[in-house]
């Protein structure tokens, strides 16, 4: 085989490489060497096959490489394999790095990659700033006195601070990834459980906008925590991410509003009660008088009073003692406040007179009432004295009348009952 035809062969094999590629086989010298006459070209084509070796390693050295495979090898006299073993230190190195950055060690810089090291170097800038804002966040929700979680758009908790986990009894791990709603958030204060439309804080996490409210978080233990809760929610490339939410624990609070709101009725049934008798005094029932003569005036509903006190009281306290006397007033309170409706106010309106507001009920049939009231009076047993009688006088309301004109006529009215011998109803027209 002479120069030209070896040159044909080799030209042949280049051609169908450029045209196929090297494909699994790689490139074959397309004869042996030695077969070859002339020893100067035998040794070309020595070396020449060598190249082609050289070639193919290359080639396989490269695609191991370009699938992770870094501890690939190839031959020490390879002149191809040459920058790819140096790509390849490259690649060793920066895997180190991406390991030791991934281990939390932000100090790593990258300087032998060209465009790829600006770009790893900013990637790990952009990190380290992260992390020092996740820091400062860290520390900033771990001093607060106030829970504080972190969710995403579904209401799934993606972080909490120590004293949220404090208040509610939940370490982290414990509530990580787990539903707001399902969990922390599911009932309301009577602990009654949310229906998925009911409950407003997910609503506000869902589209992504402000709540502030209060409302009820439900511990580990399953105690129901009053809070207050404050929700914000968080965008990413303008979209929505999720929330921050911050609560309050005010159980205290809420126990100082209720003892606030206990002394208050308290307060309030000792302004409007007589001590002795345990009904309404004369200040509750001049306040709803007003209110009842309002609704007479607007609606033109009738409205009747009555006013009776006890005959010849000053003899119980004279005969029996005051304490006889005192017992005499509370037994007579209860006597009448059984036989009244709910609707009528009935009060003490000073010593031994007492007073009805009777809403919705004529003069006539007022009258008829106060009889039968006299007669179950008289006919009780008071033990000390057994006996005794009470006078009424009755007063319906009138266009234009006020308190002190109504009860005036109905106390004009009682006069009478008294000037007439005592024991019987009056009335005032």
């Amino acid at each position: 085989m002479d120069a030209n035809q070896v040159l044909v062969e080799i030209s042949t094999c280049f051609k169908e490489a450029m045209r196929n590629g090297i494909g699994a086989e790689g490139l074959s010298f397309p004869f042996d060497p030695e077969d070859i006459v002339d020893d100067g070209l035998k040794d070309i084509c020595r070396r020449l096959s060598a190249v082609f070796d050289m070639i193919n390693e290359s080639y396989r050295y490269a695609e191991l490489l370009a699938r992770g495979d870094l501890k690939a090898q190839a031959s020490r006299t390879n002149i191809f394999a040459m920058p790819l073993k140096g790509l390849q230190s490259s690649l060793a190195h920066l895997t180190w790095q991406a390991n030791q950055v991934a281990a939390g060690d932000l100090s790593q810089q990258v300087h032998f990659l060209g465009e790829f090291s600006n770009s790893f170097n900013l990637m790990i800038n952009s990190i380290r700033e992260k992390k020092i804002i996740e820091q400062q966040f860290k520390l900033i929700t771990e001093v607060l006195g106030e829970g504080v979680f972190l969710v995403d758009y579904s209401g799934k908790i993606i972080f909490s601070n120590p004293e949220s986990n404090r208040l509610l009894g939940y370490s982290s791990s414990e509530i990580e990834n787990v539903l707001i709603q399902e969990v922390i958030h599911k009932q309301q204060l009577d602990g009654t459980l949310y229906k998925p439309a009911e409950n407003l804080l997910f609503d506000a996490i869902s589209i992504g906008i402000n709540y502030d409210d209060e409302g009820a978080f439900t511990c580990k233990s399953g105690f129901l925590m009053p809070v207050t809760i404050a929700s914000r929610p968080v965008f990413k490339d303008e979209k929505l991410d999720g929330a921050v939410i911050a609560f309050r624990d005010i159980t205290e609070q809420k126990k100082y509003e209720q003892s606030l709101e206990t002394i208050n009725k308290l307060l309030e049934t000792q302004a409007t009660t007589d001590a002795l008798t345990g009904i309404y005094n004369r200040v509750k029932f001049d306040r709803t008088l007003i209110t009842e003569i309002s609704k007479a005036e607007r609606y033109s509903s009738p409205l009747s009073v009555i006013i009776f006190d006890i005959d010849h009281f000053k003899r119980v306290n004279d005969t029996y003692g005051h304490s006889a006397g005192d017992n005499v007033l509370k037994r007579l309170a209860k006597l009448v406040g059984a036989n009244i409706r709910e609707t009528d106010v009935f009060a003490r309106w000073g010593g031994e007179e007492f007073v009805i507001q009777v809403p919705g009920v004529s003069l006539a049939q007022t009258a008829i009432f106060a009889d039968k009231l006299r007669s179950k009076i008289e006919e009780f047993d008071f033990s000390e004295p057994e006996r005794i009688t009470v006078s009424f006088g009755v007063a319906a309301f009138q266009h234009g009348d006020n308190g002190t004109t109504l009860i005036n006529r109905a106390d004009k009215a009682l006069y009478r009952a008294k000037e007439n011998g005592r024991n019987q109803v009056c009335h005032s027209e």
